[in-house]
């Protein structure tokens, strides 16, 4: 494992002092993680492309910030995550049709400690599949609370809505996914 690490040093110095190998390299190693992570939270593959490759013209141009104070691919997943919600914000906005109206839904959504132990009764496409039927917005929330683990204060930041709105969406948006992938047949 410390092998890796150095293999990591040298080539993250080999990206800053512009070797165009060290980053295709990087990319080689990296990219394909991140484009899964960019079609989490991406509309459809080609937005998800387009967050990759903005994702790592930011990885190259703040590699000098990286202080190692954290894994490097965890600050890398942290770029790739805000990247793809940029290309939303530029893309979208939250539409009103996908915000809760008073009284509307009334879900269990009071506490962040909840145990998403609903299960995934099907593979990884038919996952991805779902998700993308899901309307940005929850997605977005979904993807950042349950798969990401921010708090709904630190999603509502950086959406720009309401705390409220977040555990809403968030709550629609399991229950949107438990009605596609769990069978209906199943009995408890």
């Amino acid at each position: 494992m410390e092998k890796r690490v150095d293999d990591i040093q040298s080539l993250l110095s080999g990206c800053r002092q512009g070797d165009r190998r060290a980053q295709h390299e990087l990319f080689s190693r990296f990219g394909p993680k991140m484009l899964g992570i960019c079609r989490r939270y991406c509309a459809n593959p080609d937005d998800a492309r387009d967050a990759l490759q903005e994702g790592f013209i930011k990885v190259f141009a703040t590699l000098e910030k990286y202080r190692g104070e954290s894994a490097f691919e965890t600050w890398m997943t942290r770029i790739f995550i805000n990247t793809a919600i940029d290309l939303y914000k530029k893309k979208n906005k939250i539409s009103q049709t996908e915000l809760p109206l008073p009284g509307q839904y009334e879900a269990d959504v009071s506490s962040d400690t909840d145990v998403d132990n609903w299960g995934f009764p099907c593979s990884p496409e038919e996952a991805i599949k779902a998700m993308d039927q899901l309307p940005q917005g929850y997605r977005l929330v979904f993807n950042l609370h349950a798969l990401e683990n921010y708090a709904h204060k630190d999603i509502a930041s950086m959406l720009g809505i309401s705390e409220g709105t977040s555990k809403s969406q968030y709550a629609r948006a399991r229950r949107f996914l438990q009605q596609i992938l769990i069978p209906k047949n199943i009995t408890s």
